[in-house]
């Protein structure tokens, strides 16, 4: 398997980092996660965006976040894959030893690595998941794609031992996001998301604005506002939205089934939308029209 590593492809056997590195030591790294289909990245404008935003706000300097795409297009030519995930990861850096101030003129570490994921056509049957609610413990500048998911990961396994696929965060009584998603819920027959802008923030996910898009497009009721965990807990349909999950519906939340147990109808209108606004971006079928970038609040 060839990994990027620093400027370059090289073999994953033969790749290394320091064990100073500030990545391995405290978390100290930012990453993003493209998903590709037919050769082509989705949403690579927001991702670039969002990494340019995370470097900036942890003052992680001394790489280019445009370079997301040449790197991507080489790991991806590189296995001959066209339907892949890219994970890239940005550390600050190696000092010589272990502090916690960091070095100044540090060079950061650049990792990225490719795995084959399914074909656009696959998102067609909508996923259904298990999740469970969890409170929101984590810290409070989620905006930031940091590596440092020890926060995320807890819930997560917490959820999964109880046969769960999920774990839906609640602060106090409001809905934040999901441990590696994001969240919509059917409110009075309208899908509701977050808003990324609250207080502490949220991540403001690519699948998640292009859902909005594509709702929008379609003409299904969708918006923006904050979600109750009452609202969470009465809905009849939840959807989760993640760059590498891209779609699911939620049929059953803490052990009770939600709506009728399957996907519902506003679930599956929904991902119609996605699915088709995709095709569209990433130039699959008749349509060449790329979508245009919103960013949604």
């Amino acid at each position: 398997m060839q990994v990027w590593l620093n400027g370059r492809l090289v073999d994953s056997a033969s790749a290394t980092i320091s064990v100073f590195d500030r990545g391995f030591l405290f978390g100290d790294a930012v990453y993003e996660v493209v998903r590709y289909f037919n050769g082509h990245p989705v949403g690579l404008d927001l991702h670039v965006a969002r990494l340019e935003q995370s470097l900036a706000l942890t003052s992680i300097r001394g790489f280019d976040a445009g370079s997301l795409r040449t790197i991507g297009e080489a790991l991806l030519g590189a296995h001959s894959f066209s339907d892949a995930s890219v994970y890239l990861q940005v550390s600050r850096g190696a000092a010589p030893t272990r502090v916690h101030l960091p070095t100044p003129g540090m060079m950061p570490t650049v990792f990225a690595c490719v795995s084959s994921c399914g074909v656009l056509a696959d998102l067609n049957r909508v996923p259904e998941v298990a999740a469970r609610t969890a409170r929101d413990e984590r810290w409070h500048r989620c905006e930031i794609k940091s590596t440092a998911l020890l926060g995320n990961l807890l819930p997560l396994l917490d959820a999964t031992a109880t046969g769960a696929d999920e774990a839906i965060l609640l602060r106090g009584d409001l809905v934040s996001e999901g441990t590696s998603s994001n969240v919509f819920v059917e409110v009075s027959g309208r899908l509701v998301t977050p808003p990324v802008a609250s207080d502490p923030p949220i991540l403001n996910g690519v699948m998640r604005t292009r859902l909005l898009e594509a709702c929008a497009q379609a003409g299904i009721p969708c918006g923006v506002r904050p979600v109750s965990a009452a609202e969470l807990r009465a809905s009849s349909e939840i959807v989760l939205t993640a760059s590498r999950r891209m779609f699911s519906a939620v049929t059953s939340l803490d052990g009770v089934r939600v709506g009728d147990g399957v996907a519902g109808p506003l679930a599956r209108r929904a991902n119609a939308a996605l699915v088709e606004g995709l095709q569209r971006e990433c130039r699959i079928g008749s349509a060449t029209t790329a979508a245009t970038p919103i960013l949604a609040s």
